[in-house]
């Protein structure tokens, strides 16, 4: 048995009183990282743990850490029930945790505070209104909904903050207004509204959190959105309309290829030529 355990997203304080019972308890304590800032529990009162910070240093690839990490864990539980303990609650942003799920090996879910509540405190949005979560190192422009909040975990260092701003740019535009969170909900949180283009000329750590409130930008996906809507209009242009989208494609790879337009800009020339 591998009891998975939310440490909480702040310090000692974010912890809850079950997953302190586990602390306190006679099973082995595992944590992915110790570069929490709840880790002052487990030393003030006496608890022993292993890290897998090691990990991070010794593979090539997050993959490969998050392979070796659940590898351990179950080869661990085999001779006795243990204690796995990831930030904030173990289903949200927890490769390793849905790693153990899909190994079918016995689990016990614990959850905690996950960093969600501490961002959307820090820019004072309700995500019921439309909210979307995604991962940095795992980013593409096409999952990107215009329509909705987005926050965008894992920006951990400048490259990839370099990276996300030129495709939040392409999408948005350099002016567009984000939020910059750091250490949200701890002592030291820091909260900035700034555009795009400045996203290279903030300090990084692995608390980092871009938070893209919504927009009236028209998407790739409102093109398609708008067609099904209509659905006799594409039955009966549906020829007309994929002739009339290969050439504005056309147009589009020989115009960013020369570096004079973005995608995006295309994109809303054939939504107002077509719908």
């Amino acid at each position: 048995m591998i009891n998975i355990i939310g440490l909480g997203a702040t310090d000692e304080y974010g912890i809850t009183l079950q997953a302190l019972e586990f602390i306190k308890d006679k099973n082995p304590n595992y944590l992915r990282t110790e570069k929490v800032d709840a880790i002052k529990k487990f030393n003030e009162i006496g608890a022993e743990y292993s890290t897998f910070d090691y990990l991070y240093e010794s593979e090539d690839t997050f993959e490969e850490v998050y392979n070796k990490i659940v590898e351990t864990l179950i080869n661990e539980s085999k001779q006795r029930e243990i204690n796995y303990f990831v930030p904030g609650t173990p289903l949200i942003a927890e490769r390793t945790v849905l790693k153990l799920i899909e190994s079918r090996v016995e689990i016990n879910l614990v959850a905690g505070v996950s960093f969600i509540e501490h961002i959307l405190n820090a820019v004072k949005r309700d995500p019921s209104n439309g909210f979307m979560l995604l991962d940095a190192d795992d980013f593409s422009s096409f999952n990107i909904n215009t329509k909705l909040d987005i926050a965008i975990t894992q920006v951990y260092n400048m490259r990839t903050a370099v990276d996300l701003k030129l495709a939040l740019s392409e999408i948005y535009g350099d002016e567009y207004q984000v939020y910059f969170i750091k250490n949200a909900g701890l002592s030291d949180e820091v909260v900035e509204k700034i555009s795009v283009y400045e996203m290279d000329r903030m300090q990084y750590n692995h608390q980092c959190v871009i938070y893209v409130p919504k927009s009236n930008i028209i998407g790739f996906g409102d093109i398609l959105q708008k067609y099904r809507e209509e659905g006799k209009k594409m039955d009966a242009d549906v020829e007309e309309l994929v002739l009339n989208l290969k050439k504005d494609l056309e147009t589009l790879v020989a115009i960013d290829a020369n570096g004079d337009s973005y995608i995006y800009d295309i994109l809303q020339e054939v939504y107002n030529k077509n719908v």
